[in-house]
């Protein structure tokens, strides 16, 4: 999804505004040390009554102002912090409104305007609801003013924002209600579904496993995929592209995977070596934080179930082979390896772009019958699926696995 500046600058304060210690005050208060007396800023969060378009942007940039949220009265601890940042905002709302209720605009103006108001109402129809008839209004606002693309992207952030909340909170029916909605309304459009929505469909897709039942997954994709192809932005149908390998992914479990390439010690794979067994396909990196996360618990498993039948083949993609080689030497990982360039499958495909990979660590586990399990073997859910496979794992083995942790 696209940020404008004033989007990312508020979200920078937010974070801000969040971390910021009171801590250090009361050591100075305590401290002997003779103090230098400076003069301090006051707070001011007074919108000036006339003023130009340039002046009001200045002074929702000072207002927002770290300087500015920690003057005197300094906020004596976080609740204080809060209603002031609360006060900041609603001061800043209205200095948009000064700059939109001016007749001699320019395009770049009023776009960075509407776009801070949609940012500063937001924010605060999260803490007081008598803000949420203004959000309801900005998509009309935005079409005023002639920019209907924003308003296209407000609508679709609307959407992206309503699945996310819901399944964060655990309702993955109404994160899926949202989802189909974004999809509905690409289907009216037809033809002319927007860049907007199509990177706000790209965006959910990446959690709507989570969201919806393992059938359904594939038939989302297809919907989202019908649209893609079918629409009249090049840049969207280059998209649709990409999702073809996400849908063949989303479709593998219960199905066969295809697997194929060189070996990192130079050998090929062969079909036959890994026949009956449970093998484990895992997309990682050395410079991966959540790929090395992993490590433990897959060397654990493989400890107790290798010489049941698992296998595991990594997929790195580090850029250099030796670098590979030292990691794995020294992490003890025993199974094979291959460079992702080297996972070579269909047409010359490699395994990550035919199966639509592009986040680190996806984990593809495929049963001793040659179909996949799972597409999200992390953690626990590997010990399930091999739990299942071969039978739980001794208690003294879990004991062992809780003392290193």
């Amino acid at each position: 999804m696209k940020k404008s500046f004033y989007l990312m600058m508020v979200a920078a304060l937010a974070m801000t505004f969040a971390n910021v210690s009171f801590a250090d005050d009361a050591k100075d208060e305590a401290s002997d040390a003779p103090k230098v007396e400076k003069e301090e800023p006051v707070f001011n969060a007074d919108v000036p009554e006339e003023g130009s378009a340039e002046d009001y942007f200045a002074f929702i940039k000072s207002a927002q102002s770290q300087k500015n949220l920690l003057a005197k009265p300094r906020p004596a601890n976080q609740k204080e912090f809060r209603e002031r940042a609360v006060t900041v905002l609603k001061a800043c709302n209205e200095a948009t409104n000064k700059i939109l209720a001016k007749d001699s605009l320019t395009k770049e103006q009023t776009t960075n305007a509407v776009k801070a108001k949609i940012e500063f109402v937001r924010q605060l129809a999260r803490v007081d609801s008598s803000f949420q008839e203004e959000l309801a209004s900005l998509p009309q606002l935005c079409k005023d003013k002639g920019l209907d693309a924003l308003a296209e992207e407000l609508e679709v952030y609307d959407f992206v924002d309503k699945f996310m909340m819901a399944l964060q909170s655990g309702k993955k029916d109404k994160a899926k209600d949202a989802l189909y909605e974004m999809i509905e309304k690409g289907e009216t459009e037809g033809k002319k579904i927007t860049s907007e929505l199509a990177d706000g469909l790209e965006f959910v897709l990446q959690y709507a496993e989570y969201a919806l039942e393992k059938d359904d997954v594939a038939k989302v994709y297809e919907k989202v995929l019908a649209l893609f192809k079918n629409a009249d932005d090049e840049e969207v149908v280059r998209s649709g592209k990409a999702l073809e390998g996400k849908l063949r992914r989303a479709q593998l479990p219960g199905n066969e995977m295809l697997v194929g390439g060189t070996f990192i010690d130079d050998t090929e794979y062969k079909a036959e070596d890994y026949a009956g067994k449970t093998v484990l396909i895992d997309f990682w990196a050395t410079w991966c934080g959540p790929c090395r996360g992993e490590i433990p618990n897959v060397k654990k498993l493989y400890g107790y179930y290798h010489e049941k039948g698992f296998e595991i083949i990594g997929i790195s993609s580090d850029r250099d082979v030796e670098t590979l080689k030292k990691f794995i030497e020294k992490e003890e990982m025993p199974w094979k390896q291959m460079m992702r360039d080297k996972a070579l499958v269909a047409d010359g495909q490699t395994m990550g772009s035919y199966y639509g990979v592009t986040g680190i660590p996806t984990m593809i586990l495929i049963g001793p019958d040659g179909k996949v399990v799972t597409i999200n073997a992390r953690g626990a859910a590997l010990k399930d699926a091999l739990e299942s496979i071969y039978g739980p794992m001794p208690k003294d083995e879990e004991a062992d696995d809780e003392d290193e942790e």
